[in-house]
């Protein structure tokens, strides 16, 4: 049911949060064309949640009257973390609206994630031949989403598939870990380690090779002695870990004044820095670290907030039901990565910038 007609939603307001002028929006909601269909449907879109009453007999979308044809998008999750799927369903909720999208939620345990290619286990939807695309939250064994991607198209939320049809809505990783190293060189840091490489998973390979590239690029020197790699359990945590070898490894290496760390996640960061707390260091006087899509988790209380790269979870939801109705439009389309910015939170972990080694 639609919210009631609030007075302080106007054309103006609308077009504040969405970024564009307030002809544009009043164009999409008049339907009278001239603007890209995603850009209408976005507007469209928030002008239902916002409260703002359309006109009746408004055209939408290439001049047709009333949304287009209900289509049902699959996502599909296979996570320990509702938090972060609660943020990332509310993003593809708030962009569903404009495109008449009905988003059907299908969680499984992560050791169970072929159950949904079977006929007695599998979403009910997928049965009854409602479904037109589907969306992989988290990371997905490679062998069922590729048959996933070839039964309708895909659209996966961070996790890349090498190999399959499947579009990504990534993070901006390369420029996200360039901002660390270059706060943590700010700070005063001159050797800065790697930890969390797991090679089985592809957001932390991909941010392991930007920050390869932000060394480089910085002449800071690159040592393999400093990356620390975990297995693929650690790697996908939803919770802290035993990190007893692996953080012993980064303990060793401040003895070689690798005295900071870009931690690939928010978990294995909050791992590494309860073990170096606990190894009776000062954080981040003896060693500094910072974690990247910070914000996924809630901050364990008794540690201090460390510093991170994040992005806005709503966010990629949102893009993942764009792109994947872009896909349902354009059949022909190739393949695309699209990567969502992030921006640099600081805390309690690393030093002002200023400060010196």
């Amino acid at each position: 049911m639609a919210r009631p007609p609030s007075p302080r939603v106007n054309l103006s307001s609308i077009a504040t949060r969405l970024g564009v002028s307030i002809s544009t929006v009043s164009r999409a909601l008049r339907g009278t064309g001239g603007i890209h269909p995603e850009t209408e449907a976005r507007i469209v879109g928030l002008a239902n949640q916002m409260g703002y009453a359309l006109r009746p007999g408004a055209r939408v979308g290439g001049g047709q009257t009333g949304l287009p044809a209900l289509r049902h998008v699959l996502a599909l999750s296979q996570s320990s973390s509702p938090i972060t799927d609660q943020r990332y369903m509310a993003g593809m909720s708030g962009a569903a609206v404009g495109f008449n999208v009905a988003i059907l939620s299908h969680l499984v345990p992560h050791d169970q994630c072929a159950t949904v290619l079977d006929a007695r286990l599998g979403p009910a939807s997928l049965k009854a031949g409602l479904v037109k695309g589907a969306i992989l939250l988290h990371r997905w064994p490679a062998d069922v989403a590729a048959t996933i991607a070839r039964m309708f198209p895909t659209v996966s939320v961070v996790h890349d598939y090498a190999g399959a049809d499947i579009d990504l809505i990534g993070t901006d990783d390369r420029r996200g870990v360039d901002e660390l190293i270059a706060h943590l060189q700010a700070g005063g840091h001159r050797r800065i380690g790697f930890f969390g490489l797991c090679p089985e998973v592809s957001w932390s390979c991909a941010r392991y090779a930007a920050y390869v590239e932000a060394l480089t690029r910085r002449d800071l020197g690159l040592d393999l002695r400093n990356v620390v790699r975990i297995d693929l359990p650690a790697a996908l945590a939803a919770e802290e870990f035993p990190a007893d070898a692996w953080g012993a490894t980064v303990k060793a290496r401040l003895r070689d004044k690798v005295d900071a760390w870009i931690c690939a996640s928010a978990m294995t960061a909050q791992t590494l820095c309860r073990f170096l707390l606990g190894a009776g260091l000062n954080i981040p006087g003896d060693v500094a670290l910072a974690s990247y899509h910070g914000g996924s988790y809630p901050r364990a209380g008794d540690l201090p907030a460390i510093t991170t790269t994040d992005v806005v979870d709503e966010e990629l939801g949102a893009a993942a039901v764009r792109r994947l109705i872009n896909r349902l439009e354009n059949p022909g389309e190739s393949r695309r990565s699209i990567l969502v910015p992030a921006r640099l939170v600081t805390g309690a972990t690393t030093r002002p910038v200023g400060g010196t080694a």
